[in-house]
């Protein structure tokens, strides 16, 4: 009996000597910026940036609750061999009863951690789905979460701790005094030192992707300039449903290019569809079949596809190739120069497909290409 307490206890100290090596390597979540600066496409981002950190911090308490399962469970079991052993004494019972007690309640901690975590991580990945006027208002919320449950799970060293492990190692005070002389310094030269500004945050806000003319051409008789920019992902979208069936591949990518013929433009909507049952499931793209354009100040124009396709398939790939060809006049122009795209509806033959665009500002870029 006595053993298997040994065995126990020696359980209990090799977990809980590494236990801490899980709080390394992460980042408390930074401030967020002014949101209402920021378009739909930077929300986008900062909402999947927190739904990254939420899968490891779940990962990260779950890992802390069965590490607390474990440790409870060693400690009851040394508890209730020493209870059958008649040689134990009874301040060896009450010791053991006691640090029974006590890992209960860290695994009930745990528990409750895990269960937070959770539902904060179910709500920074529904954030990726969200429009722009449901970021605004729950990305505060999910910040606020995360960042608690950060510290909780990584709680930050005082001080005290961190003057202790100074004490550790001789390379460990050389690190220390030198972060005491660069608070010095940063004291006496406050100029070398700038504060966080979001606006330059390349993360935030990306450097605007040079303007790419893929044709160019004029016409002999009439002397118009036909141009067409390069194609680019305008978005992404993968039902639910069908997320294990296709395992781990994107459903339905479009690309997107604007062509223009003198003052005339044309949008050009390229559809890939991974499903080898496309044509079954969506149908074609019929002439004068209706895209309608919602925009991200709530208007909606609707657009009418000037040229047939029945869609080409890839057996290589299993992959469906549909193209549009949806001509805009000058005031739907105008609309797509100043404002940025939200959602996307599309008329197929068997019905209709919503779509959240992800590059807001893809065709407004496109067209500033265009017509510079």
């Amino acid at each position: 009996m006595l053993s298997c307490i040994r065995i126990g206890f020696f359980a209990l100290f090799i977990q809980f000597l590494f236990a801490p090596f899980f709080s390394f390597a992460q980042t408390r979540p930074e401030a967020l910026p002014p949101l209402d600066s920021l378009s739909f496409y930077e929300m986008n981002r900062i909402a999947g940036e927190f739904s990254d950190k939420m899968h490891h911090l779940e990962n990260a308490a779950r890992t802390s609750s069965e590490v607390a399962d474990k440790n409870y469970g060693l400690a009851d079991i040394s508890f209730e061999a020493a209870k059958q052993d008649s040689s134990a004494s009874k301040v060896l019972l009450d010791s053991l009863s006691k640090e029974s007690k006590a890992k209960n309640v860290l695994f009930k901690k745990a528990s409750k951690l895990l269960e937070r975590a959770e539902k904060t991580a179910h709500l920074a990945s529904a954030l990726t789905d969200m429009d722009s006027l449901s970021l605004r208002k729950n990305l505060p919320k999910a910040w606020k979460q995360i960042t608690q449950l950060h510290d909780e799970i990584y709680p930050p060293l005082s001080a005290e701790a961190l003057a202790k492990e100074g004490e550790n190692t001789e390379s460990e005070s050389v690190v220390i005094k030198n972060r005491s002389q660069n608070r010095k310094t940063q004291t006496k030269h406050p100029s070398l030192y700038q504060k966080y500004d979001p606006s330059a945050d390349v993360m935030l806000r990306p450097p605007t992707p040079p303007c790419v003319i893929a044709a160019s051409s004029r016409d002999e008789f009439s002397g118009e300039i036909s141009r067409e920019t390069a194609q680019a992902e305008l978005f992404r979208f993968t039902n639910p449903a069908l997320r294990t069936y296709l395992q781990g591949k994107t459903h339905v990518i479009c690309e997107a290019a604007l062509a223009s013929t003198g003052p005339k433009a044309t949008l050009l909507l390229t559809f890939r569809i991974n499903d080898p049952n496309a044509r079954k499931a969506f149908g074609k793209l019929e002439k004068n079949g209706v895209a309608f354009l919602k925009f991200l100040d709530g208007s909606t124009v609707e657009l009418q596809n000037a040229v047939a396709d029945d869609g080409v398939f890839n057996a290589e790939n299993d992959a469906s190739i549909f193209r549009g060809h949806y001509p805009i006049n000058p005031e739907t122009l105008k609309k797509v120069r100043r404002t940025g795209l939200d959602k996307l509806r599309i008329l197929w033959s068997k019905g209709y497909d919503d779509y959240d665009v992800q590059q807001v500002d893809l065709l407004m870029r496109q067209a500033e290409c265009l017509f510079k």
